[in-house]
């Protein structure tokens, strides 16, 4: 012998402030999109995938910008995790503009980097015209 099944309908009223719709993360970063997907700036993202050495494939639609999602992930993680190399990478260019400057009888001259304008040290000549 069988037994009958039961059914139950219910009809329930979630509030609207009660649900969380996610929505697939994009295959494709831009600078329309960086900042929501990543919390990078467009300013930021712009300029560091217009930056020599670059190495991920950048895809151009008029003046968007698009590189993949994963990849320019795992780009920032590596920069990330890798201070060191960047900072010997940086020690290898001073090293490098050093030996240019010496070869034109010149040496490099250290000075505080504010990124922003200073005024010139107290010691230092200004250019000027000679009279005519």
């Amino acid at each position: 012998m069988s037994s009958p099944t039961a059914t139950a309908i219910a009809t329930f009223a979630i509030p609207l402030d009660g649900l969380t719709i996610t929505a697939p993360q994009p295959e494709m970063l831009s600078q329309k999109n960086v900042e929501s997907v990543t919390g990078i700036p467009p300013r930021v993202f712009l300029d560091t995938i217009r930056a020599p050495g670059f190495p991920l494939p950048i895809t151009k639609l008029g003046k968007l910008r698009l590189v993949h999602r994963e990849a320019f992930v795992t780009y920032l993680q590596a920069m990330a995790s890798e201070p060191e190399s960047r900072r010997t990478a940086e020690a290898d260019e001073r090293t490098r503009v050093a030996a240019v400057l010496a070869t034109a009888g010149l040496e490099p001259v250290p000075c505080a980097r504010t990124g922003r304008a200073s005024r010139p040290p107290a010691d230092a000549s200004r250019g000027r015209l000679p009279p005519k």
